[in-house]
């Protein structure tokens, strides 16, 4: 039987609550744990969790085998440094100094990791503001000048095509005039000759 130790999901639905526990390998995920070795809380910022040390160095010494998700717990909470120390041989008094160094080491480092993640979302904020800020002035300034050049050129078109409007209006008039008077000179000429035809033929 191969031994594993991985999480057990408990709690509800979007509220997970893990339970660290020594499984069969072939058990599913919730199935019946051999022995319970703590807990681990996600939700928290900080990391939550609480473990039976003693009982899984035991269970580590006697082969099985942690899960991805739980050897990333150990080695965040220096179990996994505190078990390669004692595979390594070296004494429980050296092991507690080393572990506090490293503990004060990842003290200083999730300080930093927290500074640079502040530091990170005020670049962010400061750029999305700038480019806000772009966004709006360039569009303030262009519609002006875009309705201008729409205008000019209309409101010079519209004087040209007025004058050239009229001018062949004004110089179809005088021609339209001396043909409408000619056939009217015509028509008279026309019914004198009539008129002047009858009398003749009445006269005979």
């Amino acid at each position: 039987m191969s031994v594993k130790i991985r999480l057990k999901r408990m709690g509800r639905k979007k509220r997970p609550f893990y339970r660290l526990v020594a499984i069969d390998s072939r058990k599913r995920r919730d199935g019946l744990e051999i022995e319970r070795l703590g807990w681990y809380n996600p939700i928290h910022e900080d990391l939550s969790y609480s473990m039976k040390e003693d009982r899984i160095l035991y269970w580590l010494k006697e082969g099985a085998q942690p899960s991805d998700t739980v050897s990333g717990l150990f080695r965040r909470t220096g179990l996994s440094y505190k078990w390669d120390l004692l595979k390594r041989g070296v004494k429980e008094d050296k092991i507690e100094e080393l572990l506090s160094e490293w503990l004060e080491k990842q003290k200083v480092k999730e300080e930093l990791k927290l500074e640079k993640k502040k530091i990170k979302k005020l670049k962010s904020s400061e750029k999305s503001e700038e480019g806000e800020a772009k966004v709006e002035v360039p569009e303030a300034e262009e519609v002006p000048e875009a309705e201008a050049a729409a205008e000019e050129p209309a409101a010079e078109e519209a004087p040209e095509a007025e004058p050239a409007a009229e001018e062949p209006a004004a110089a179809e008039a005088p021609e339209a005039e001396p043909a409408a008077e000619e056939a009217d000179a015509a028509d008279k000429d026309s019914v004198k000759e009539k008129n002047a035809d009858k009398k003749s033929d009445d006269k005979k």
